[in-house]
């Protein structure tokens, strides 16, 4: 790829080629809101992996394997650095333990969490 040879302007604001387009000033929506408005504290849910871990263990066996092989092949790349391949094993872990036990054991370390 060539990032020398352009066939089209790049994208700046403003252009000197395309006019600008303003957005109206205040933007009205078409319906109305009615009804009593409450305050109240959004309860923090306390496990920020859940939703990853639902997903991974949602996945076929075949398709959970061939993540793993996949991270453990990223996270064994020379670059990666211990205390980075820790962080994610330990991020993997508290998404779903078998996945960081699976990913410690390939990569012959200890899962801390």
């Amino acid at each position: 790829m060539n990032f020398m040879h352009r066939d089209e302007e790049v994208n700046y604001f403003p252009s000197r080629y395309n006019p600008v387009s303003h957005a109206e000033k205040y933007p009205l929506p078409p319906n109305v809101l009615t009804g009593k408005r409450e305050r109240c504290v959004i309860p923090k849910e306390n496990n920020n992996f859940k939703q990853a871990g639902d997903r991974y263990r949602s996945w076929a066996p075949d398709r959970q394997e061939r993540f793993v092989r996949r991270f453990v092949e990223a996270l064994s790349d020379p670059r990666v650095t211990h205390e980075v391949r820790n962080i994610w094993i330990s991020y993997w872990s508290q998404a779903d333990r078998s996945l960081g036990q699976k990913i410690a054991s390939r990569m012959n370390v200890r899962p801390n969490i």
